[in-house]
């Protein structure tokens, strides 16, 4: 059976393809048009996945032609005009499913989890149709939903957006710097209030307000809570600071949705297992509290967390709708982009040799940065080390020069990816190890660690957004720390993603030849071949 989920919009477009109940490919329209979403949210640009159907030249057992059913959460009349933005003729209406946005978000949660006791099922984002969140139970391999946050009540999406404005920032693009910056802060009575009192939690529900003014009521809300509250009264010096505002506003969300949860488990006490899906669980240190409630064995982040996983999450939705004895199974890898098998490059600028990976072991054990594009590239906001920027964690000065070369101004350090017979040894990391690998939750470092990796320890609060690595998912990459431990002893490298602040991750090499040409990185890896400028 194939399936194809697609959409559009301005924020997310894409495709994706499920072959046999198997991911097959799911694309990303930023990735090949080279403009971030939250540059077309910003621009209200709507957009099709255009390119994205194009790229599928590059996969191979896909034909257009076998494509049993088509599925999405807009409506036919949306998916048929994404249909002729793709290029494709006449849209075959006949194989049109629609699913909704949140039970599909849901979906690829719980089926992608691989759990099979019974679980407690959540996406919660800015808004999708009727709901900002929906609930579910996962049992025996079905869901069975509980519940749901409408429209008419106040979204916990949008909750952050108003906390990442109000701290200067762009809604959909600068959340993760809120979540580095607040734990920066500290605890201020009134400015915790402030925000406490602008959402409630009422059960599984938020507060009620009106349905076309929903994101502008936080937003008066807060407003008028915070003057109320500020015992300054704006006559003499305020007293708090945006760490200060970061910690309050970040440490009310985790509470309001903790809350949540436990009302959740009250009501179905036989679940041990939590899987998350929504733009909400990209915040790494609500998904650490999350993770750290004691009745919780086990959480699951989706890897493709926000609404561009939500191609693959739809045509899923549809496959346990037409297959009932579907079960949950865990993910091999997020690799679901294309492959690069042959390029071209300026000889003029640029030196090719063959790979060896002792000598980048070395390299990065000296302080060079690496530039590493390997396979197929990922699905999802995280570069998992097929499309990364790599670096010895241990040397002073690294995250700054980082940093500095990627044109980003950010408090969140830089992620590890760390061997997995180690992971346990560097980090507190006893439960939750299959989301680590796609990087989607924060850990706390062992202490006699942290001083040893700083490039990627927080260095407040001592937690670390880690991707631990298995030699069967990617032994080529395996190979290359396993390598750089037994020369420096460090089992871990920095890991960020392959661009520069406010670019896609990059695509193709001729995007990653930019970064070698403007000295982003030291030296390109590009499959079995290393390249150096001239």
């Amino acid at each position: 059976m194939n399936i194809l989920g697609i959409t559009s919009g301005t924020h997310s477009s894409g495709i994706a393809h499920l072959k046999d109940g198997k991911p097959h490919f799911a694309f990303e329209e930023e990735r090949f048009c080279r403009v971030k979403g939250h540059e077309d949210f910003k621009n209200n640009h709507y957009r099709y996945p255009y390119l994205s159907g194009q790229s599928t030249i590059k996969i191979k057992d896909f034909n257009w032609g076998e494509i049993d059913y088509i599925t999405s959460f807009w409506d036919l009349k949306s998916v048929e005009a994404m249909w002729y933005g793709l290029n494709l003729g006449p849209f075959p209406s006949e194989k049109y499913k629609k699913v909704d946005h949140h039970e599909a978000h849901c979906h690829l949660a719980y089926y992608c989890s691989g759990f099979k006791e019974s679980t407690l099922v959540m996406s919660l984002d800015g808004g999708g149709e009727e709901y900002y969140g929906q609930f579910y139970l996962g049992q025996k391999g079905n869901l069975k939903y509980l519940d749901g946050i409408h429209v008419h009540q106040k979204s916990l999406g949008q909750y952050y957006c108003m906390l990442t404005e109000l701290l200067g920032w762009r809604r959909l693009k600068d959340e993760g710097k809120v979540v580095g910056l607040s734990s920066h802060g500290k605890y201020v009575d009134w400015i915790y209030n402030a925000f406490n009192d602008c959402i409630k939690i009422k059960g599984h529900n938020t507060d009620d307000c009106n349905k076309q003014q929903q994101s502008k009521k936080i937003y008066d809300d807060f407003y008028k809570l915070f003057v109320e509250y500020n015992p300054h009264n704006d006559k003499g010096p305020h007293g708090y600071s945006k760490e200060d505002i970061a910690y309050n506003g970040q440490l009310v969300f985790e509470e309001k949705i903790l809350q949540i949860i436990q009302s959740l488990k009250e009501t179905e006490p036989q679940v041990k297992n939590i899987a998350l899906s929504g733009g909400v669980f990209a915040n790494v240190k609500l998904n650490k509290r999350i993770n750290e409630l004691d009745w919780v064995k086990e959480v699951f982040v989706t890897p493709a967390m926000d609404d561009n996983g939500l191609p693959l999450a739809c045509a899923l939705t549809l496959h346990k709708k037409l297959n009932s004895n579907f079960q949950p199974f865990k993910l091999k890898d997020t690799f679901l982009g294309i492959d690069v098998d042959s390029f071209d490059y300026d000889e003029n600028l640029f030196l090719e040799r063959p790979c060896d990976l002792n000598e980048i072991a070395h390299d990065l054990r000296d302080g060079k940065i690496i530039g590493w594009f390997n396979g197929r590239h990922e699905h999802g906001p995280r570069a998992l080390c097929n499309r990364s920027i790599i670096a010895n964690p241990s040397i002073p000065g690294t995250y700054k020069k980082i940093n500095d070369r990627l044109q980003r101004n950010d408090n969140m350090p830089f992620a590890p990816v760390v061997m997995d017979k180690y992971a346990e040894d560097v980090f507190d990391c006893k439960k939750s190890k299959y989301t680590a690998e796609f990087m989607t939750m924060l850990y706390d470092t062992k202490t006699e660690w942290q001083e040893k990796i700083p490039a990627v320890v927080h260095p407040i609060d001592k937690t670390a957004r880690i991707q631990i690595i298995k030699n069967s998912k990617n032994p080529k990459f395996y190979s290359l720390i396993n390598r750089f431990n037994d020369i420096t002893g460090i089992p871990v490298l920095l890991n960020t993603s392959f661009n520069v602040h406010g670019e896609p991750i990059v695509c193709h090499p001729q995007e990653a030849f930019v970064h070698l040409s403007n000295n982003i990185v030291d030296k390109l890896v590009i499959g079995d071949r290393v390249f150096t400028k001239k």
